[in-house]
């Protein structure tokens, strides 16, 4: 159960958050694109006895805004701040998946202070070109079970608890017993057109890269990269996951959390 939720008002936008635990060391989460702030809500919930974690929902995603006009990654990863300095969320250890790992990096960059340890979630610094837009889902499905059947033709290797989460989660029943999925982005976001590479040769905390054995998104010559840039990044690979590994492999996903908060000094 989430401790709270509620919205920020951040200049133009609505952004929605989550939150559990109210004790202990801080924890942000950015999650990846198709996802919202329950993204990793297994987790959350686990280690509420020990800490404080607040889940942001990012632009175009969820109950969040979708901006009406183009929102480049910097911009986007300041928005995020504000959300977390509103709440009292520093400094935190970042988690950030795919896009919000993105983020992550330009936070844990720009704001050591406020950064006091990162983990990216299968992602790298992105090759700068442009990419047609493919995060399109149908308007509406005629009940649950197509939504799950639709849900399980997306996300192949979820686990059946993150099948459930995306049900709870990721739409909005309406009075004809149809179900209407919620924004899981739009173009308006920009992510590709930012070299982050300036950005993770300023990378001094605390960094683990959490990959999927099956994704082929961080590529080697990337995953070297990285580890040459960021002093001591401890990188391992949750065999059997995909891109999305907090939901296809939620206990593995959380061990590999697990060790590196309680490695840290914080």
């Amino acid at each position: 159960m989430t401790t709270s939720e509620g919205f920020l008002e951040v200049g133009e936008y609505k952004i929605h958050y989550a939150t559990w635990g109210k004790r202990g060391r801080k924890i942000v989460i950015l999650h990846s694109m198709g996802m919202d702030a329950y993204s990793m809500e297994k987790m959350c919930e686990s280690l509420a006895d020990r800490y404080q974690i607040l889940a942001l929902t990012i632009l175009a995603h969820g109950d969040t805004t979708v901006p009406s006009k183009t929102v480049t990654l910097p911009e986007h990863a300041e928005l995020m701040r504000e959300c977390y300095l509103k709440l009292d969320y520093s400094p935190c250890v970042l988690i950030g998946h795919s896009i919000g790992g993105r983020m992550s990096m330009i936070l844990a960059a720009e704001h050591p202070d406020e950064v006091k340890g990162l983990i990216l979630v299968d992602i790298a610094p992105p090759d700068p070109v442009s990419r047609p837009w493919s995060q399109q889902a149908p308007e509406s499905m005629r009940n649950e079970a197509d939504a799950k059947a639709y849900l399980k033709q997306r996300y192949p290797g979820f686990s059946p608890e993150y099948l459930e989460n995306r049900l709870r989660h990721g739409f909005v029943k309406q009075p004809d017993g149809s179900l209407q999925p919620k924004p899981t982005g739009s173009p308006t976001m920009t992510s590709y057109y930012t070299d982050l590479w300036p950005y993770v040769e300023r990378i001094r905390v605390a960094a683990k890269l959490i990959l999927g054995s099956e994704s082929p998104l961080v590529t080697p010559e990337k995953r070297e990269r990285m580890v040459k840039l960021i002093p001591g990044l401890e990188v391992v690979a949750v065999k059997g996951a995909s891109h999305m590994v907090p939901q296809d492999r939620p206990a593995d996903f959380e061990r590999e959390v697990r060790v590196f908060l309680q490695k840290l000094r914080w």
